[in-house]
């Protein structure tokens, strides 16, 4: 209606009428000019400095916590916009509580929030929505759309956003209970409960650098050998290390695809281990067989106190979704190596290979104190007597148990 050639058509209506002097006409092809010169001004400057933005409330969460998404348009000029769409994407995965959503055409993974906003001149108007935190993972908030349309409804004009925002959502971290042992046996006993300083004389391993760790540490030749910085690791004996190694796989065999309950309950395992071993203030190290989404990069921490390494270590477990990248055995006889010796090393795994039990039963031999947490119903293998072996039971992964069920085998 507001093309050229309709505006050429009303503008010679308007002259005709002015010529034949007939006072209907021109006040309609007045109108009618008018309003199409005002639709084709406004839809002219529609998008200018206009400006919309996503913001969360926290960039991360813990498993049944909620989340606010807030969705704002500003309108910095004079002109308003009666009626602004925005949509946005967001993963299906965590649930909206409060909120239009819309399924995004194309991906089954995907979901639109949907706002509609009326946004005067000079104002900001803030759509707000409520996300429950239903499910571990690493979620990106992203990208959106924005269309605002005229006031008689007639055009629109559109703008994309590709800027995202992420949320990470830690794994459910429960109590540990009914171990049938005290929770320190499972982590290894303290050798000496009281020593103030580290024996300089006594180097156990050297480890991969991390933040926090004394400059005075830093192992030269191993980093010059390694080509990253490595880190001399001392023998410590109130503070006592202890490495726990999840096995993410949950298949099988090659042709099945990953078992979601028997993943989320094994990193539910792993990352309650890892935050009870850190509270004990014990150094703890988390390694993992895949690697971080999108990346090569593997899954894994060094034993460290620092004071944020339970932050990284819940960050880590956040990213696992059951592809495994190496077998287990492989990455603990790998990273066995670097592990200080006095380690306690757990593993938790849902499929207990011959080769995963085989490496045990090495390292066993070898004196190195390993325990084995088993994860669902389909644990039941016959496990070496000489390898302590935990069992969490399919039973104790469904729903939202308020503590960790675990038996000992």
């Amino acid at each position: 209606m507001v093309g050229e050639g309709w505006l050429l058509i009303t503008l010679t209506l308007l002259v005709i009428s002015i010529i034949t002097a007939q006072v209907p006409l021109l006040l309609l092809t007045t109108l009618v000019f008018l309003s199409g010169l005002l639709v084709r001004v406004w839809s002219h400057f529609a998008l200018a400095r206009v400006s919309h933005e996503q913001r969360l409330s926290h960039d991360h969460a813990f498993f049944g916590e909620t989340v606010e998404v807030d969705v704002s348009v500003s309108n910095r000029k004079m002109l308003p916009l009666p009626v602004v769409q925005v949509t946005l994407e967001a993963p299906d995965e965590l649930r909206v509580l409060r909120g239009s959503v819309t399924p995004a055409a194309g991906n089954p993974f995907r979901v639109n929030l949907t706002s509609f906003l009326a946004v005067g001149w000079y104002r900001r108007v803030t759509r707000r929505y409520l996300v429950e935190c239903t499910k571990r993972g690493y979620y990106t908030f992203g990208p959106s759309t924005m269309s605002v349309r005229d006031p008689f409804g007639f055009t629109s004009r559109d703008a994309g956003f590709s800027s995202t925002t992420r949320l990470v959502v830690y794994p459910r971290v429960l109590p540990l209970r009914a171990l049938g042992l005290p929770s320190t046996e499972i982590l290894g006993e303290r050798r000496v409960r009281r020593q103030l300083f580290e024996d300089p004389l006594r180097i156990v391993t050297s480890r991969e650098y991390v933040s926090g760790d004394p400059l005075n540490r830093i192992n030269w030749r191993a980093t010059a050998r390694q080509g990253t910085l490595q880190t001399r690791v001392l023998e410590s004996t109130s503070t006592p290390n202890v490495a726990v190694f999840l096995d993410v796989n949950t298949m099988s065999s090659r042709f099945q695809a990953p078992s979601e309950p028997l993943l989320e309950g094994a990193v539910s395992v792993a990352a309650s281990i890892a935050s009870h071993a850190i509270a004990a203030r014990y150094e703890v190290g988390v390694y993992a067989n895949e690697a971080y989404r999108g990346t090569r990069e593997m899954i894994r921490f060094a034993p460290s106190r620092n004071p944020g390494h339970l932050t990284r270590v819940l960050t880590g477990l956040a990213h696992p979704m059951g592809w495994p990248m190496h077998s287990i055995d492989r990455m603990l006889s790998t990273e066995g190596r670097s592990i200080p010796w006095t380690a306690s090393i757990l593993v938790v795994t849902a499929v207990p290979t011959p080769q995963l039990i085989g490496t045990l039963r090495r390292f066993t031999r070898a004196g190195r104190r390993v325990a084995l947490a088993l994860v669902g119903d389909g644990a039941g293998a016959a496990i070496s007597s000489d390898i302590p072996t935990y069992v969490v039971p399919q039973s104790a992964l469904h729903g939202h148990a308020a503590t960790l069920e675990v038996v000992t085998s």
